[in-house]
């Protein structure tokens, strides 16, 4: 648990909200992260925010989570609707972040990050290290104003580029991953297979130029212009 003496010591200012709610922030040369932080004795819940100042929303993450969340794992949780578009909040254990590390490591133990996100970010089953691939890497996770950044694990090989992944897949960004389509034309021995977030599978073919196929659940195969496989893949992400 958490005292605003204990904040103190790490942060300059920490104000205090009359239902429960610290609000203090961290001032860097670039950016400033507002905390948003909910304590008791048996857990301690966090919001950090780094491009807008809301508390009303913070603090409405917070007290939306509900009475267990796993200390091993993340857990998913419906948010209420909001200004941002959110509609979950990924709640991790301290293991899966850093926030509040330093000064006030000993007291880390119960803390968990709350983090507010498209349903289509994240599975909600990631592992530490892919949690934090995705964080560094993949979603800004403390910016609330963002766009949708869909989780997408893109297997492909394409001869024609040379460009390709291990068959275990990499993580991609929508907007590569639609690069990576459009540069598939007319290579027919090349292919696309994209997993979303829901653990759902497409495959990508191009059996000539200007041609592409759509393979859903490994059979359902359908042929269509790349403006339609845009459209297409756009749903199956979840953008």
């Amino acid at each position: 648990m958490f005292s605003k003496q204990d904040l103190l010591g790490s942060f300059p200012t920490v104000e205090e909200s009359g239902y429960g709610h610290y609000f203090f922030q961290h001032t860097l040369p670039k950016t400033v992260f507002q905390y948003c932080l909910k304590s008791s004795s048996s857990r301690d819940l966090l919001t950090v925010c780094e491009d807008v100042v809301d508390r009303d929303f913070a603090a409405l993450v917070l007290d939306q989570a509900p009475h267990l969340l796993s200390p091993l794992k993340p857990t998913l949780y419906n948010l209420a609707d909001n200004n941002y578009g959110f509609t979950h909040v990924l709640s991790v254990p301290s293991s899966y972040h850093s926030s509040l590390k330093g000064g006030l490591e000993s007291k880390r133990e119960k803390l968990y990050l709350c983090i507010p996100i498209f349903r289509c970010e994240f599975s909600g089953d990631e592992s530490e290290a892919e949690f934090k691939e995705m964080m560094q890497r993949m979603v800004p996770v403390f910016k609330w104003k963002r766009k949708v950044h869909p989780k997408l694990k893109v297997y492909f090989d394409n001869p024609g580029t040379g460009a390709g992944t291990y068959e275990a897949g990499a993580l991609l960004k929508y907007p590569t991953l639609i690069s990576e389509v459009e540069n598939l034309n007319g290579i027919v021995s090349g292919f696309i297979e994209v997993t979303n977030y829901k653990g759902e599978v497409v495959e990508v073919l191009s059996p000539a130029p200007d041609t592409y196929s759509l393979i859903r659940n490994r059979s359902d195969e359908k042929s269509m212009s790349l403006p339609e496989l845009i459209k297409d893949i756009s749903a199956f992400a979840g953008v």
